[in-house]
């Protein structure tokens, strides 16, 4: 069955998921992809932006059949889904932020340091950024390490999925566990996939979706 979709891409970066998007409305989904935290169009803080974007679908009467969250926008979705009754289901893929990298030093060298599977190139990155800018971006990246997914996910009420790439670069397979079992979440794993799941994969992803809104 189609259902309506919401993606709430990285940090500072959603050209990577454009293909994701229009892989999931051309199969007859209807997907908003939403500009990333910190670009100049949305606040560049992940509370305030979850925030924002719940406010919005309770003034506009929108309900979302599945909410994506990627990455730091794991974050942003969680708090979204607290805060309104317009989400039917939450999808959180490579959640942040693993509690090892809970410091601005830990998780920025993690960051500087990993390569990934289909990962997408510091040219589209780069695009991307400058559309926020190192205040904006510093920001977010900040705003991230004390916003705990364990802290949000009791607060939410719809059937959540968690995902959790073999590669992730950001994120273990200890932290994703645990946030599914200890808040009654599904837990799923990719093989070969790295943090940016699922970019270069869309196919796959499309197949979870349609399960997912059957």
């Amino acid at each position: 069955m189609a259902g309506s979709v919401m993606i709430m891409p990285g940090l500072a970066v959603r050209g990577y998921a454009l293909d994701t998007a229009a892989t999931l409305a051309g199969a007859g989904h209807p997907t908003r992809l939403l500009d990333p935290v910190t670009w100049r169009s949305v606040p560049d803080r992940l509370t305030d932006y979850g925030t924002r974007v719940a406010a919005e679908l309770d003034r506009d009467g929108e309900d979302v059949d599945l909410l994506v969250g990627l990455s730091i926008g794991t974050q942003a979705a969680a708090v979204a889904a607290a805060a309104t009754r317009r989400v039917r289901r939450l999808l959180l893929i490579s959640p942040t932020v693993d509690p090892a990298l809970r410091s601005r030093r830990r998780l920025f060298g993690k960051f500087l340091s990993g390569g990934e599977p289909r990962g997408p190139g510091l040219a589209e990155q780069i695009a991307d950024w400058s559309r926020a800018g190192p205040a904006r971006i510093a920001h977010g990246f900040d705003s991230s390490i004390p916003l705990k997914l364990e802290d949000l996910l009791p607060r939410i009420e719809v059937p959540t999925m968690i995902v959790h790439s073999e590669h992730d670069s950001l994120g273990s397979h200890g932290y994703a566990a645990a946030l599914a079992a200890d808040h009654g979440a599904e837990l799923l794993i990719v093989p070969g996939a790295g943090h940016s799941w699922p970019a270069g994969d869309s196919a796959a992803f499309l197949r979870l979706v349609t399960e997912l809104l059957r």
